[in-house]
């Protein structure tokens, strides 16, 4: 098996962040979300992952050279032409016909992968969203088959939304429905997506499971991933004690940072080498060596090697960049 995970996107709805940072490598609860992408199938067996990279692809290819050391493969997305089309540039990788897991690189989630993979059949993955418009939609029978799926519609049939989590047992009939699509110039929105090609494969006969996501958190706006750094936080339970300082959990803090004469959480996120003085943070994610001093944050996500002085605000900025209240 072989897993290929999109990381090719924009990810416009957290600029100013992703003007300079892949959405990917955002960290939410003290690390980046593609670390807890890899850590649903880091146990499960597979031949090799293939990344389909663009925009700020380097990063992200430097990035899981560093950290990992399992086989993978970067494929770059030229043109950017939806789901479908990001997919379909992996085809030269595939020699052989073999089972794919297909995981989105923008979503944090909590799922039985290995029940998955462990299926003859297709499977997708579901949840229910608040708004399921934003969503590939499923209608499913009695048993848990997909009887039909449609693409972001704006009446959307049903409230069971695709999770970005599939498993496609043959890769040749995924990849001869994506060529289908793109031959035919079926488009939805514009672009070749992947829910478009399960359609075509659902019209020929193969069957679709749909299974639960057991967790699904969303990171695609500053207050959802705000919100979900939150929950992760209390998930993890963790507990610091630093003199002069009055830390309220749950937060996280990571390495190397310095830290007087502050009021920490809750549910704020400090990443390494910050340096705090003189401040109250709460609900907020601060990014690499940022430096806060005489401020208080409150719903606030911090770019790295930012510098925020003498400031009491609700602040969403980029990486280096500069508040100072003169």
């Amino acid at each position: 098996m072989k897993v290929i995970i999109p990381v090719a996107g924009k990810g416009t709805r957290l600029r100013p962040h992703t003007y300079v940072l892949p959405k990917p490598l955002i960290r939410v609860a003290g690390k980046p979300i593609i670390d807890y992408i890899i850590d649903q199938f880091i146990n499960v067996e597979f031949s090799e992952v293939i990344f389909i990279i663009g925009y700020l692809g380097e990063q992200i290819k430097n990035y899981m050279l560093e950290n990992y050391s399992f086989p993978m493969k970067f494929v770059k997305q030229s043109s950017f032409m939806g789901l479908g089309h990001a997919i379909f540039q992996s085809k030269e990788e595939f020699t052989k016909n073999e089972p794919v897991l297909i995981v989105l690189g923008d979503i944090i989630f909590k799922t039985d992968i290995e029940k998955v993979v462990s299926s003859s059949e297709n499977q997708i993955g579901v949840m229910h969203p608040d708004d399921p418009r934003k969503f590939g939609i499923v209608i499913t029978d009695t048993n848990g088959y997909v009887k039909n799926m449609i693409e972001k519609p704006e009446n959307p049939p049903s409230n069971l939304a695709i999770g970005g989590i599939y498993y496609f047992p043959d890769s040749d009939t995924l990849f001869n429905s994506l060529e289908y699509i793109i031959d035919n110039n079926i488009r939805t929105k514009g672009e070749f997506q992947l829910t478009d090609a399960m359609h075509y494969m659902l019209k020929n006969g193969e069957k679709f499971k749909a299974f639960h996501i057991d967790e699904w958190y969303d990171c695609g706006e500053k207050e959802s991933l705000l919100e979900t750094n939150k929950i992760l936080l209390k998930k993890k339970n963790l507990s610091y004690e630093i003199n002069s300082n009055i830390i309220i959990p749950p937060v996280f803090i990571g390495e190397k940072c310095d830290i007087k004469n502050s009021i920490i959480g809750p549910n704020a996120s400090i990443s390494e080498g910050s340096i705090i003085k003189n401040a109250i943070i709460k609900n907020s994610i601060l990014g690499k060596e940022t430096t806060i001093e005489n401020a208080i944050l409150d719903r606030s996500l911090i770019g790295d090697n930012s510098y925020i002085i003498d400031n009491s605000i609700e602040v969403n900025i980029g990486p280096d960049s500069e508040l100072i209240n003169n």
